[in-house]
């Protein structure tokens, strides 16, 4: 179940921003950049083959190989970005940039490089056409259709400015015989961002899909938690009501009825001694019941106060074993974290039942102090005490205390001598 809860904590925030190519779903871009890569070798393979084999101007191979080989360059580059280098810019850049504005960049300037390679190829019969279309790919893929819109047209504009300067210019066929070819030309880019576009919106909405699904399993998973949790409680509940109605309620009968027979066995003492060890044994009895019914139950599950609930105590276990017990509150009462609450109600419930088993006290005092940092809980009794040195390890009791302050980082004074009663202080830190 607490994974569960871990896995609701992560959850994506489903309030998206409208603006579409920026936010993107991780998984898709991901996903999606290879074939986008893909595509680009294969247009710059295009590029090699018309190179190689085209019957190409003299105006547009003038500068081969060199300008084949920083195409290839190029794009290898930027191909090897994604994997080796994106990561280290991202954790340089930090949350100062957004999360593809490295990736917009890279295409702008990967854009701009081969319109230069256009220009230098003789513009007009360009063997690198189709590879500076295909340059369009990246940008508008992470773009939203009004952004990538935008581009497009800045792509139509610098590609005109590239043939209207490069090669022949303004004399070339472009404006005349070959005026129909110029109208299919640009046509393509628009093809490319407009399909790009559509894979974008695509991509984003399997990837919200994909998360709403997510949630929704995650949300399940939560509510079946807290309704197992919810039953295991009323579980405990249940059995924590029969053992106080049933177990702990004969018990104190039998301790109560114990009592009466000593008091009538007096003339017989062996009797007499017998019948009171059976009332101690009964009462230590039924104060273990009521240790296992706090396990079951605690009362700091409800909305009552720390002090509230140690006073209950109280009189729970003077009823009991029929010592008194003052308790003096100090300090104006605070919410404390029920890790510290439930640790001090153990406590004082392991020191009440420490004094009635071995201190042979006549009262016993409880303080419980709050201040703004920390809350003290101290047990007083005017037993027969003992020597702290030779306690030093302490019993079952005295160790469960140390080992709870100790985890909750408190602290725990004992003060004894024989004779002269006990008593057990413990501070617990209560800062959220």
């Amino acid at each position: 179940m607490e994974a569960a809860r871990r896995q609701v904590s992560k959850g994506r925030n489903p309030h998206r921003r409208p603006e579409a190519g920026a936010e993107a779903g991780r998984e898709g871009l991901t996903g999606v950049l290879p074939f986008l890569f893909a595509v680009r070798w294969g247009a710059w393979a295009i590029a090699l083959v018309l190179v190689a084999f085209g019957d190409l101007p003299h105006d547009n191979t003038r500068h081969e190989p060199l300008l084949l080989g920083l195409t290839f360059a190029q794009n290898l580059a930027a191909t090897l970005y994604v994997p080796l280098l994106r990561p280290r810019v991202r954790r340089a850049v930090g949350p100062r940039g957004g999360p593809r504005d490295d990736l917009i960049a890279l295409g702008l300037v990967d854009m701009a490089t081969v319109l230069a390679v256009l220009y230098f190829s003789g513009g007009w019969r360009t063997p690198y056409y189709h590879y500076a279309v295909s340059s369009l790919l990246v940008p508008a893929f992470l773009l939203g259709w009004r952004r990538a819109a935008v581009l497009l047209l800045g792509f139509f504009a610098a590609y005109l400015a590239v043939i209207s300067t490069a090669g022949q210019g303004t004399d070339g066929p472009w404006l005349r015989e070959d005026a129909s070819s110029l109208a299919g030309i640009l046509i393509t880019p628009l093809l490319v961002v407009v399909v790009v576009q559509y894979l974008s919106q695509l991509t984003r909405r399997l990837s919200e899909q994909r998360e709403r699904a997510e949630q929704a399993l995650a949300e399940n998973v939560r509510l079946q938690g807290e309704r197992e949790e919810l039953a295991a409680q009323e579980e405990r509940s249940r059995i924590a009501r029969e053992i106080h109605d049933g177990i702990a309620q004969s018990i104190y009968m039998l301790s109560l009825n114990l009592e009466k027979a000593a008091e009538v066995a007096k003339s017989d003492q062996k009797l007499g001694e017998r019948l009171g060890k059976l009332v101690g044994l009964a009462k230590e009895t039924l104060l273990e019941v009521r240790h296992y019914i706090f396990d079951l139950k605690p009362l700091l599950a409800g909305d009552a106060g720390l002090s509230a609930t140690i006073r209950s105590q109280i009189q729970e276990f003077s009823t009991v074993s029929s010592l008194p017990v003052r308790l003096q509150v100090e300090g104006e009462e605070r919410k404390v974290p029920l890790a510290v609450g439930s640790s001090l109600y153990r406590i004082a419930q392991e020191a009440l039942a420490n004094v009635y088993r071995h201190a042979e006290a006549s009262s016993i005092d409880v303080h419980l102090a709050f201040s703004n940092d920390s809350v003290s809980l101290e047990v007083r009794d005017n037993g027969r005490g003992f020597s702290v040195d030779s306690a030093s390890t302490g019993g079952r009791g005295l160790r469960n205390i140390r080992q709870r302050v100790g985890e909750l980082g408190g602290q725990v004074e004992i003060t004894s001598a024989p004779g002269q009663g006990a008593s057990l202080r413990v501070t617990l830190p209560i800062a959220e």
